[in-house]
């Protein structure tokens, strides 16, 4: 689960761009992605979250599965069989209830707040076992590291084409937002990434005269002795700008090293994802050792299609950076739509990631992740017949995605109705333009996006050849449409005679 706080695409683009864009060259490190001159995957990509039946991927036209499921000979097999690449998947979020109950050792492999006590992962709170609880695992901790790697060894017996990292944060996250990242590991790595990282003049004002003898742990307790205490102002310490992004840091190391050790059991170069949640600031330090992102990106359900700028926002940064994304939607954003049966509302979801370059992994058919404070974990069984021909749609008009890049349209942005949004995309190998045309206009109480008669949308001359004087109209609830272009001076407007969800216009 993610947090959806999220930071400004331009501040990732200040201090992630550059070292994203370099892939991972240490050595005996083995990334598919370094060396295929195609991405991991292609634009027009139908992605499963999780392992589902060959009926269901057929239905879908499912391409590759993102988040575990073959983790055995067997199930790498069937996938080959099906033309579908496949992943193992692990997480580095806890060691479970049971086993933190049953072993000492990861007892004390747990994340500790500043009073040395282990701290629990919110989101499993009905997660318990004989009264344990499930404790964020340390991700600097030893103890915890080598169950990281029995579980990569584990993800990767079968020979998967990839590792799928998930909840890659560790200790990261509960440092971040829950008070942790206080145990003796912790404050040693914090230590050595100090040492070449923080200035003299930071170290001086914060009272730092040997960085071998420094504690953290000393210096927090002098504003706050107790978790909850500390949350309060966590801001206000001296250093914790260097203290969170150590974490982040160490948690993308870690990552790394998961990923190296996976092509090592497998004996060939693999893909590598992790959920790193887009557009989150702490979750950035992770992409420049990925191969492609697969992750949860908020919708905001309850506010029908009214604030979706976070989705984009993700869509677009995973662009900054260079990386394929495929995204599902929050565990809240599922709970809802199971609550209210809202499946226009997820046709949109689908839709806006792909008019934005990325994809939105395929409803799972059984077992899509739900959570809500009141119910916690549950599933929605997403009906294939409401999701399935819209993905049907984007395999057949993979020629229409597949090569297509957003062009910088901030000085001739194309104009059209307020709930319309537009998307302008080009080929650069063929000059072919295709907009992506969407209806926002959804209404909550019928729970459904209202047809649009006669959308209008005009965009500047200059971005098309003079000499396409027709588009071609394809939706995925109706038959292609061929349309006359209206030029004008400056301008070429196209009518679509009816908007429901999604159309793309192909400039011919």
């Amino acid at each position: 689960m993610c947090d959806v706080n999220s930071p400004s695409v331009k501040w990732a683009k200040a201090t992630v761009l550059c070292a994203s864009l370099a892939i991972c060259s240490m050595p005996g490190i083995l990334w598919a992605g370094a060396t295929e001159p195609e991405p991991v995957l292609r634009h027009s990509e139908v992605v499963f979250m999780y392992a589902a039946s060959e009926e269901a991927y057929r239905a879908y036209g499912a391409t590759f599965v993102a988040w575990g499921g073959a983790e055995k000979a067997e199930q790498v097999k069937r996938h080959h069989d099906l033309g579908i690449r496949c992943t193992g998947s692990m997480w580095c979020l806890t060691a479970g209830a049971e086993n933190i109950h049953k072993d000492p050792k990861l007892r004390a492999a747990c994340a500790v707040d500043i009073e040395g006590k282990p701290v629990e992962v919110p989101w499993l709170f009905d997660h318990t076992y004989e009264g344990t609880r499930s404790y964020f695992g340390c991700t600097n901790n030893p103890e915890f590291q080598r169950l990281c790697r029995e579980r990569v060894r584990e993800a990767m017996a079968g020979g998967a084409d990839g590792l799928h990292v998930d909840d890659h944060l560790g200790t990261a996250g509960a440092a971040w937002w829950q008070g942790g990242g206080f145990c003796d590991y912790c404050m040693k790595g914090f230590r050595a990434y100090l040492k070449t990282h923080a200035t003299k003049e930071q170290l001086q004002q914060a009272g730092v005269e040997r960085i071998d003898d420094f504690d953290y742990r000393t210096l927090v307790r002098k504003y706050a002795t107790t978790r909850e205490a500390y949350k309060k102002v966590q801001r206000q310490v001296p250093l914790m700008d260097l203290f969170l992004q150590f974490h982040a840091e160490a948690a993308a190391e870690h990552t790394r090293q998961l990923g190296q050790l996976a092509a090592e059991v497998v004996g060939h170069p693999v893909w590598l994802s992790a959920n790193a949640c887009l557009p989150n600031k702490t979750h950035t330090y992770v992409v420049k050792y990925l191969t492609h992102v697969i992750c949860e990106v908020g919708q905001n359900a309850w506010a029908g299609t009214k604030d979706i700028d976070h989705a984009i926002e993700a869509y677009e940064l995973a662009t900054t950076l260079g990386k394929p994304l495929a995204a599902t939607a929050s565990g809240q954003d599922w709970a809802f739509v199971k609550q209210n049966n809202c499946e226009d509302l997820v046709r949109f979801w689908i839709a806006l990631a792909y008019a934005h370059g990325q994809r939105f992994m395929a409803p799972h058919p059984q077992r899509q992740w739900c959570f809500n404070d009141k119910l916690g974990t549950h599933w929605y069984a997403a009906p294939v017949e409401a999701y399935a021909p819209l993905y049907r749609f984007i395999r057949a008009n993979a020629g229409c995605l597949d090569g297509f890049e957003a062009i910088d349209v901030k000085d001739h942005k194309p104009t059209a109705p307020a709930n319309v949004l537009v998307t302008v995309r080009k080929n650069s190998a063929s000059n072919q333009i295709v907009l992506h045309v969407l209806n926002r206009d959804y209404d909550a109480g019928t729970k459904s996006i209202k047809p649009l008669p006669n959308v209008d949308v005009s965009l500047d001359k200059s971005l098309i050849s003079a000499a396409q004087p027709q588009a071609k109209l394809l939706s995925y609830d109706r038959p292609p449409q061929q349309v006359d272009l209206i030029q004008n001076a400056g301008t070429v407007r196209v009518r679509i005679p009816e908007l429901k969800l999604w159309t793309l216009v192909v400039l011919e």
